[in-house]
């Protein structure tokens, strides 16, 4: 009896999993065809006004797989962290990483990556990152409701 039930409760389970990744690549999908029909660039940006932590990741990846490096590093300097923490996540499962240095390298990695969009958006020299939130969805639409 006890069998039969956590059988099915991981059937449901693995159901609403596979749901979840479809709608996860619904969305993902209505946001890449968003972006291409209306010529938006980055969604958070257009909706904020404010370049994400990532900004500049996808161009930097862009120059690696062209051997521009010097390229990628002017797009975002922590370019080649993602395929460290692809490594890592692959071999998160396995013995030879253990679950407390993933994590240790998740925080280092975090703790980096902020530090670094930190610098990027204080310096104001860098025209790739900024924060400019009026002209952000968000602001724009709320300017419009107030001014009515």
């Amino acid at each position: 009896m006890k069998n039969k039930l956590m059988r099915d409760i991981c059937q449901v389970a693995d159901r609403h999993v596979r749901s979840a990744n479809v709608v996860f690549v619904l969305i993902l999908a209505a946001v890449l065809l968003a972006q291409m029909v209306l010529g938006i660039g980055c969604p958070i940006h257009f909706i904020t006004g404010i370049n994400c932590p990532g900004c500049g990741m996808s161009r930097a990846l862009f120059r690696v797989l062209q051997l521009d490096f010097a390229g990628a590093f002017l797009f975002h300097p922590l370019w080649w962290l993602l395929p460290v923490w692809a490594l890592f996540w692959f071999f998160r499962e396995s013995t030879r990483i253990s679950r407390r240095t993933y994590d240790g390298f998740l925080w280092c990695f975090a703790i980096l990556f902020l530090a670094v969009y930190l610098f990027r958006l204080l310096d104001p020299a860098n025209s790739l990152v900024r924060a400019a939130p009026r002209e952000g969805l968000i602001l724009r639409l709320i300017t419009r409701v107030w001014n009515r």
